[in-house]
């Protein structure tokens, strides 16, 4: 068993470094090249974070009806139709549906990995080791989306359709290494049906927030900090593109903003 929960790690490790990878992160750029405006990236960017918002809670209640594996490839399989769509798509309700599937793509691994991955511990009674491993599950997360991003940057000018070949590329990598995971052991009795886990997971984080203002007042700040951040981070893409700086000069500032 031993054995076995190493062998998860390390898949673990490889799954996250590829499904982090970084290399559509230039994403503004490539649907400017497209053909599509400021405002209706704003509004694809809009539809990913509603999206995400209202599939978080849900997606988390499929892996805990279908297993993990299952959830985590079918993550990877919406990341890969996102891939197909970005490149193929002629107008905005296609790139629509495109960021559509990359939130579920997003909303299907996360909190997942992790959850196997303490699991596997649990099994060997080894959950010490919990906090190490999401350390290290960080810095390949740190490490795998600026790669991704300075190898973006190179293709800039004209070739920013491979990087969403590379994109499906890694996903299909991604989806070798779950099948290879092996599926920790969990009670699978589940109570109460989906619906009441939804109103009662709902009615939960309601009472929780109602009863502590200062979590509430830091979430929402968190939440209009991090807006602030996102809509930099994006959109000064566009800018950058329009002085003339070049792909490598991009690439690099977002890696060390």
């Amino acid at each position: 068993m031993v054995r076995i929960m190493q062998r998860n790690l390390h898949l673990g490790y490889g799954y996250t470094a590829l499904a982090y990878f970084g290399i559509t992160s230039l994403w503004v750029i490539f649907l400017q090249q497209r053909g599509l405006s400021l405002v209706q990236i704003g509004l694809c960017e809009s539809i990913f974070h509603l999206t995400s918002l209202l599939s978080e809670v849900p997606s988390g209640m499929l892996a805990d009806r279908f297993g993990y594996k299952i959830v985590l490839m079918g993550g990877r399989v919406a990341a890969i139709v996102h891939a197909i769509i970005m490149l193929m798509a002629t107008n905005f309700w296609w790139f629509a549906l495109g960021f559509v599937l990359q939130a579920w793509a997003y909303n299907l691994q996360s909190g997942t990995i992790e959850a196997l991955l303490y699991d596997s511990l649990a099994e060997n009674h080894a959950t010490e080791r919990f906090p190490v491993v999401t350390k290290n599950m960080n810095m390949i997360i740190e490490i795998a989306t600026p790669v991704g991003v300075l190898l973006a940057g190179g293709l800039i000018h004209g070739h920013l359709n491979v990087t969403y070949l590379l994109y499906a590329l890694s996903a299909g990598l991604a989806i070798g290494c779950i099948l290879q995971l092996h599926e920790p052991f969990r009670d699978q009795t589940t109570p109460a049906t989906d619906a009441q886990s939804l109103i009662a997971i709902s009615r939960s984080a309601a009472k929780w927030l109602r009863q502590f203002s200062a979590l509430r007042h830091l979430m929402v700040f968190h939440a209009a900090f991090s807006a602030l951040g996102t809509m930099y981070y994006y959109y000064f893409q566009s800018v950058m593109t329009a002085k003339g700086f070049s792909g490598l000069l991009i690439s690099g500032i977002l890696v060390i903003r």
